[in-house]
């Protein structure tokens, strides 16, 4: 079948079958191929491999969208027929294995980091979403980013391997006084500062650090308060969003965004506070 023509719904099936395989075993700590599953599928409904490709990228947008892990290595690509987030949901739902292995990667216990934390710092991603795109009313059962998010081991876990890198860098850059300063204000004095971590410049002016801790990839989505977006663009000069990604005890990949989170960031509202009126 010609790669320009539509999908039909028994090539979706088939595509969505290999690619949520993939995801279980992924999830599982199990090694597989992926060019061996993109070579079966394409095999047996003839498509190409870039075709393949690119739709595999379409399901990990999908699944995006309704706040599921997705396979790290098929970045979300927009632009996907309702009739395959049609599929992935029916799938998903005779899926309860995958349901639990998705629970267990992002709720997990989490070790704190070791003395040896290794960092991995690159730019922020650009992520191909639209809240548009996920605002229908399509069901889910789970919100696995919110379950993320929520997981407070994981985000103390996160605030403390940052608060010991903040320390280490200016003390390693001769002003082990201001190392001394840094301060992690969310243990100190609680949540609702709009910040994390108290730290500084090398001259001695102030960074606010707010810290966002997640197990799963760089485009994984956060969940960021309104308290917080407030925050950051008043203390817009002085305000970075650090992004902790993939971690674990002995390492972690790290992206910062400074300044206004609503203007480094797509914001979408996910939740109200509500009272009669």
């Amino acid at each position: 079948m010609g790669s320009g023509t539509d999908w039909t719904g028994e090539e979706n099936a088939v595509l969505v079958r290999a690619y949520l395989d993939m995801l279980e075993l992924e999830l599982s700590g199990e090694r597989y191929s992926k060019a061996e599953f993109n070579r079966r599928v394409g095999a047996q409904i003839q498509r190409s491999r870039g075709a393949v490709e690119y739709k595999l990228q379409n399901v990990s947008q999908a699944l995006l969208e309704i706040s599921h892990p997705w396979i790290d290595g098929y970045k979300p690509a927009r632009n996907l027929q309702d009739a395959l987030r049609t599929e992935v949901l029916n799938q998903l739902e005779s899926r309860p294995t995958l349901a639990s292995l998705a629970f267990a990667a992002v709720s997990g216990a989490v070790n704190e980091p070791s003395v040896d934390f290794v960092w991995s710092v690159g730019s922020a991603p650009r992520v191909e979403w639209s809240p548009q795109a996920s605002s229908g009313f399509s069901p889910r059962r789970v919100d696995f980013v919110r379950i993320d998010a929520e997981n407070h081991r994981l985000g103390h876990a996160g605030e403390l391997a940052v608060l010991r890198r903040e320390r280490q860098q200016l003390a390693v850059a001769g002003r082990p006084d201001l190392a001394e300063r840094v301060e992690h204000v969310s243990e100190t004095q609680g949540d609702g500062a709009g910040y994390d971590i108290l730290s500084f410049d090398l001259k001695g002016e102030q960074r606010f650090i707010e810290v966002k801790t997640t197990r799963r990839g760089k485009f994984w989505p956060m969940l960021i308060s309104r308290r917080e977006v407030r925050f950051s663009k008043v203390e817009n000069e002085r305000f970075a969003l650090y992004r902790v990604h993939d971690f674990g005890e002995g390492g972690a990949g790290l992206y910062v965004l400074k300044g206004d989170v609503a203007q480094s960031c797509q914001l979408s509202p996910v939740t109200y506070q509500a009272v009669p009126a």
